[in-house]
């Protein structure tokens, strides 16, 4: 992903089913290479797909074949203020990707937030789809019914109405 967001990147889960919900964990391979969750994020996502929501079934299916790997967890625990400041995935994301020197992504304004206050690179799922169209690996088009599903079917807010918005500066 270039010097802006050094791999490894780390998916948390709200970045996750995104993308499972329009049948897009490929993209995330393909514009990530070797993205990781976390055992936390794993389980969190093997929940969701267990109380119904089978969406997250190729989620599910890219931990086992290997697409997304999962990392080992994080050297010790994640320090009190971090754990008091976000839920256990996000936490155990952000940890991972200070480890390693990566990126987390993530939607979730917290865990953003304290990245930015560590210095670990964060992007996130709107973010995702700007590389996916400036590599060429979608469309606007394809990148505004994406969002447009997260907005209409899974409640997601964003703070952009099209990936326009970002691309020509606008937003």
């Amino acid at each position: 992903m270039g010097d802006r967001y050094p791999p490894p990147v780390l998916l948390d889960a709200t970045v996750v089913s995104n993308f499972a919900s329009t049948d897009a964990i490929g993209f995330l391979v393909a514009v990530l290479g070797s993205p990781l969750v976390t055992p936390a994020v794993r389980e969190e996502i093997e929940r969701g797909q267990n109380l119904g929501h089978e969406y997250l079934a190729s989620a599910v299916e890219a931990f086992d074949d290997e697409g997304i790997g999962v990392a080992d967890p994080p050297d010790g625990s994640v320090e009190r203020g971090v754990r008091n400041r976000l839920d256990a995935g996000e936490a155990e994301t952000l940890r991972a990707a200070a480890e390693r020197g990566g990126t987390i992504a993530t939607d979730d304004l917290a865990a953003r937030r304290l990245a930015e206050e560590l210095s670990i690179p964060v992007v996130g799922s709107i973010g995702l789809l700007v590389v996916g169209v400036d590599r060429g690996e979608i469309t606007r088009e394809t990148a505004d019914a994406w969002l447009e599903t997260w907005r209409e079917e899974r409640g997601y807010y964003a703070p952009v109405e099209r990936i326009g918005d970002v691309l020509d500066g606008d937003g």
